[in-house]
């Protein structure tokens, strides 16, 4: 898979995931924090790994809050955009000595920097002088890393002709994942009542990886992920496109024995 085709179905999915889901803000969840400890040396980073999903380009900055209120004497990361659709970022805010905080608030704009959400993380940190200062997980470096090689976000008003393909494609997929995640439920159980013989054995086949997808959501559910509802938007047009047809050849037949 090129680069191209990664983003574009990164971005795709990023897009039915939150028109299904109704969602009016990003999907972003904490995933990983290091280092694992409730105390860090004075100026030491505090590693944040966050998963994401949004049709559009996005920034994350981390901010300590104590009691409810933000910090001082704190630095935190710079914001620079990540790319459309689904991936993982890092954000990271470091204390001066003495510095405790009880909470990181992850601001999420867009690449203009229009603040679109804010994802709350409750931790207890605090910043000592003499302390040791504890290594990281490799993700960080890895995340680090990859960051730092982000493409430039396009400038405003300028779209090539894969832009408006791709804006073309959102505007598509959007109504789909509105009307498939709830429809094809309501195919499948219609085709499996009218359908008969081979036609209804073929109605069913979405199920072999419907129901895996449908319990692994709500396994992803159960554990607190507002990324839950992911594979089950991405696969439900593909299952809804399989029934549908099906079924309409099943009622096509119907008519021709009626007539």
């Amino acid at each position: 898979m090129t680069k191209v085709q990664s983003r574009v179905r990164a971005g795709l999915i990023g897009a039915v995931m939150t028109a299904a889901a109704f969602a009016q803000e990003p999907a972003v969840e904490v995933r990983a924090v290091t280092p694992g400890t409730e105390r860090l040396a004075a100026n030491q980073s505090l590693y944040l790994r966050l998963a994401y999903a949004w049709p559009a380009p996005l920034r994350f900055q981390a901010r300590g809050y104590w009691q409810g209120e933000p910090r001082a004497r704190m630095v935190n990361n710079p914001a620079p955009a990540y790319p459309a659709g689904q991936g993982d970022a890092i954000v990271w805010l470091a204390g001066e000595a003495g510095v405790q905080i009880d909470e990181v608030r992850v601001r999420v704009t867009d690449a203009q920097w229009t603040l679109l959400c804010e994802v709350s993380f409750p931790i207890s940190i605090e910043w000592r002088a003499g302390a040791a200062e504890l290594p990281a997980a490799p993700w960080a470096a890895e995340l680090m890393a990859a960051q730092r090689d982000l493409p430039p976000v396009p400038t405003a008003g300028k779209r090539s002709p894969f832009g408006w393909l791709f804006s073309g494609l959102m505007l598509l997929l959007v109504p789909v994942a509105f009307v498939s995640v709830p429809g094809y439920p309501l195919l499948q159980v219609l085709a499996l009542v009218k359908l008969r013989g081979p036609l209804r054995l073929l109605s069913a086949l979405p199920l072999a990886f419907m129901l895996p997808v449908y319990a692994f959501c709500l396994y992803a559910l159960t554990q607190g992920s507002n990324l839950w509802p992911l594979y089950a938007i991405f696969a439900s047009p593909v299952a809804l496109l399989i029934t549908g047809v099906v079924f309409f050849i099943g009622l096509r037949r119907a008519s021709r024995v009626e007539a």
